[in-house]
């Protein structure tokens, strides 16, 4: 009887115990799913919060964009227009956080409209992208040129082509402004319509003086008539060392001339193609 008692007394305990850690256990599951869900409350509160507060840093973000003009027009870029300037933008651009997957919820999660702050922020993104287009396209440009235009608004009467310009490298780069309009795309169209004429112009110019010589010998192309116009187109070769180039080479054709013509020279032609002496 005594020892059927003690095992009662001692099933009771365990079930008590049982009990007790059961009901510890359930405690402890319901309060960690109260944790998780007041963390995930308070995690789309800060995210709407957050995202509330970017569109006052869109605005700001406006205003810098602008900086990255000449005007409010917002056609051509200041000058000088460092890289990093615009690389800087476009970071804090990219970092604004305008909707709900942004912080790794749903768009369900969110009490609020975003749909505005979404909105304005891809304005921003095409905005800079826009900055980087022109700005690469004026880098390109400008690494076919003597010199850079110091202001892109200015007429083309500046522009002088270097070495390196061919007619398939401007035809490439009118390619890179299909798409843009207004004052800026004009301007571009115009400086590669003066850049494709004088690649022109030299071209001709160079096949007109060849077709007078092969090698060290004059051809049937070499006449007074011939020599004398090619002359004077030299002077629309504003690339001072391709119109070095070419003069060297009516030099050349000037000097068979002459023993074939009496010596018989433009006037003007010697301060043109023959160096001072020091």
């Amino acid at each position: 009887m005594i020892k059927s008692g003690l095992v009662g007394r001692n099933k009771v305990k365990i079930i008590m115990y049982l009990i007790v850690i059961g009901c510890s256990i359930g405690i402890c599951f319901l309060g960690l799913r109260l944790n998780v869900s007041q963390q995930h409350q308070r995690k789309i509160e800060y995210a709407e919060e957050t995202v509330r507060n970017e569109a006052v840093k869109i605005k700001q973000l406006n205003n810098q964009v602008r900086t990255l003009y000449q005007n409010d027009q917002e056609e051509f870029l200041i000058h000088p227009l460092e890289e990093s300037s615009i690389v800087e933008v476009e970071e804090q651009i990219e970092s604004l956080k305008s909707k709900a997957e942004d912080f790794g919820l749903k768009s369900k999660d969110f009490s609020m409209d975003t749909s505005d702050v979404v909105k304005s922020k891809q304005e921003l993104v095409n905005k800079i992208n826009q900055i980087k287009n022109k700005s690469s396209i004026q880098n390109q440009i400008a690494a076919l040129l003597v010199d850079a235009p110091s202001d892109w608004a200015t007429t083309a009467d500046t522009v002088v082509i270097n070495e390196k310009v061919t007619l398939q490298k401007i035809e490439r780069m009118r390619s890179e402004i299909t798409g843009n309009t207004g004052v800026w795309h004009n301007a571009i169209t115009i400086i590669l319509n003066e850049m494709d004429n004088q690649v022109k112009q030299y071209n001709e110019l160079k096949q007109s003086i060849e077709r007078m010589i092969d090698g060290e010998s004059l051809t049937n192309d070499a006449t007074i008539e011939n020599f004398i116009l090619s002359f004077n187109q030299l002077e629309l070769i504003k690339n001072t060392i391709l119109r070095k180039e070419l003069t060297d080479k009516l030099e050349l054709i000037d000097k068979r001339l002459e023993s074939h013509s009496a010596g018989i020279v433009p006037n003007g032609l010697q301060e043109e193609i023959v160096p001072s002496s020091q």
